[in-house]
């Protein structure tokens, strides 16, 4: 036991949740980066796109970009860590923890996937197949976002007695 710990009561847990606070924010920093490469990739795919002269391809492109820059930002800039209060009755329980945990495996798996689909999309010479592929990519980004949101709401009913 270290000395503030033995000082100060619940010390460790206003290290532990600092702790948490930092993995948060470390792990949307990575993931964040990871989709600004992928978005980098992405535009040099887009810009092939708009050279192929196919003006249909155009709108659903643009809408990949709209929806990866979106979740790009709100990784980089979201509020971070758990909320609550700091020490009494609002601390995560496991179950809830775990949850916490599920979503970021998922989250980094989902931008993993996103990856190898914008490096697809590179493959791609048919027009029809490209269209789909990049509604596909869209949807799945949007997923993303949705997942992000599920995540924060755990976060946000960390202490509450709303359902698990």
């Amino acid at each position: 036991m270290g000395f503030w710990e033995k000082v100060l009561p619940g010390y460790k847990g206003y290290k532990e949740k600092e702790n948490s606070r930092n993995t948060d924010k470390l792990l949307r920093e990575m993931l964040s980066n990871r989709l600004k490469e992928s978005r980098s990739r992405y535009d040099d795919t887009k810009a092939e796109i708009a050279n192929r002269g196919n003006l249909g391809l155009l709108g659903p492109a643009e809408k990949v970009t709209q929806t990866l820059s979106r979740v790009i930002d709100r990784l980089r800039y979201a509020n971070y860590g758990f909320s609550g209060k700091w020490f009494g009755k609002d601390k995560i329980d496991v179950e809830r923890l775990d949850k916490v945990h599920a979503f970021d495996q998922k989250m980094a798996e989902t931008v993993d996937q996103l990856d190898k689909d914008i490096r697809a999309l590179e493959l791609s010479s048919d027009d029809k197949q490209l269209e789909s592929m990049l509604k596909d990519l869209a949807r799945k980004i949007r997923e993303l976002d949705e997942a992000m949101n599920q995540r924060e709401e755990i976060l946000r009913t960390v202490g509450g007695d709303e359902e698990k």
